[in-house]
């Protein structure tokens, strides 16, 4: 007989289970016991058994969807010289959280997403300040893309992540690293006679209206030569095309810049519109050598814009070494690099947002006293990284940049800018 009160006390502690919350089955099991029908003994026994035969293994979708996000802590201070015995200095507090999802589809088929903190007017940083009394800020749809890759191949669409992470080489003076483009691109990568190569092509929106679309074809071959074990050169030489140019040039340039950024830095008609056309033509370059205590990596670029509004005003260049590689805890990396990017060399809304000078905007004089981050801009960025633990890392940036040409004032005017990172990856 209780045989049979064991039996059924398991079946019913096994429905209770599977139907109720864990809490309801245990409560079951201690009122089995304060009867006599369970032993204290046979209640553990029959925990075991529940929780045992309730254990089911993730789905096989679940097991697809890969996560995940990072959060950044940062400090910056950007201090500026602007007149003779005259200067300015800001400090602020902001924060950059992303959060998203990849999941492995059949058929070489992947869906990803990611959203992001910033502002949706801002396509080149996902930075927030710490402002406005502690009201709420919002989250924005950073990525939204489908992909397809075999044999080589690999196809995205829709609102794609940005190029460092989908096989180009491009210097952040032409791209920012947070930009997140929109459209298509095809990727093709192909060994042609031991030299890796990939050729990448893409169409990306900018702006798009009822009668006209401006967008940008982008395309660039890449390749990687190994001289031994130790050495690596890594090289790309790409352009890009913005069609019906007018469109950018007929977009007022506002307090901010365009209305597709918040960079500025391209000359201006005098009804303070954007003068140039863009398709320049961009060379990259990239030497890792690793038989030293720690890895050392030369990088230079090359950059001109034959439509340019003035070819004095058309070229761009950078070269600069890291020294070390932040990857797991303990290691660091220190790098330098001295940049040059003339007003007209690449279109400013696309640009390195944490490259900056002060006044660097408005030739013209009536935003003269302002920092702006794009083109005009020449000067030195140190970086450094330190990996803390497996997913904290510390790290630091210092600017020192200048307007190329200055305001009407002429006056030189050096911006300092450093920030303090800490990143959390999970």
């Amino acid at each position: 007989m209780k045989k049979f009160h064991r039996i059924l006390a398991l079946a019913f502690g096994l429905a209770i289970t599977g139907m109720a919350t864990a809490q309801s089955a245990e409560s079951l099991l201690k009122k089995l016991v304060e009867k006599g029908v369970l032993t204290e003994a046979e209640a553990a026994e029959l925990r075991d058994e529940a929780n045992a035969e309730n254990t089911t293994k993730p789905s096989s979708w679940v097991d697809s969807i890969t996560f995940k996000g990072d959060l950044r802590l940062r400090y910056e201070m950007k201090h500026q010289e602007w007149a003779a015995g005259s200067q300015s200095s800001r400090n602020r507090f902001r924060y950059r959280f992303r959060y998203g999802a990849i999941a492995d589809l059949q058929n070489d088929m992947k869906v990803g997403f990611r959203i992001a903190s910033g502002s949706t007017s801002n396509p080149i940083s996902t930075n927030q300040s710490l402002d406005d009394a502690g009201h709420n800020d919002s989250l924005n749809i950073d990525q939204a893309y489908a992909q397809w890759s075999r044999g080589g191949f690999t196809v995205l669409g829709g609102k794609m992540p940005n190029h460092t992470k989908t096989g180009w080489m491009i210097s952040s003076g032409l791209i920012d690293t947070d930009y997140t483009p929109e459209g298509a691109e095809l990727h093709y990568d192909l060994d042609a006679g031991g030299l890796p190569l990939g050729l990448h092509g893409g169409w990306h929106s900018i702006s798009e209206s009822s009668n006209s679309d401006d967008g940008m074809l982008i395309g660039q071959l890449t390749g990687e030569h190994k001289f031994s074990n130790n050495t690596a050169l890594k090289f790309g030489l790409g352009s890009y095309w913005l069609f019906n140019a007018d469109q950018i040039k007929s977009d007022t340039v506002g307090s901010n810049g365009t209305s597709h950024g918040t960079s500025a830095g391209n000359s201006e008609t005098s009804g303070n519109k954007v003068a140039s056309n863009f398709n320049p033509y961009f060379v990259d370059a990239a030497l890792t050598y690793k038989g030293w205590a720690r890895p050392v990596k030369f990088s230079a670029m090359y950059l001109n814009n034959p439509a340019a509004a003035a070819s004095s005003e058309d070229t761009g260049y950078s070269i600069g070494v890291k020294y070390g590689s932040a990857k797991k805890p303990g290691e660091w990396e220190i790098g330098y690099e001295w940049r040059h990017l003339e007003q007209d060399a690449t279109w400013h809304g696309l640009a390195d947002s944490d490259f900056g000078a002060f006044g660097a905007r408005n030739i013209a004089g009536s935003n003269g006293n302002k920092y702006y981050n794009g083109t005009n801009v020449e000067g030195s960025l140190i970086k450094g990284r330190y990996q803390l633990y497996n997913n904290v890392k510390l790290g630091f940036g210092w600017g020192i940049t200048d307007a190329i040409k200055n305001d009407v004032s002429g006056t030189d005017k050096t911006t300092h800018r450093f920030s303090f990172d800490v990143i959390f990856s999970f």
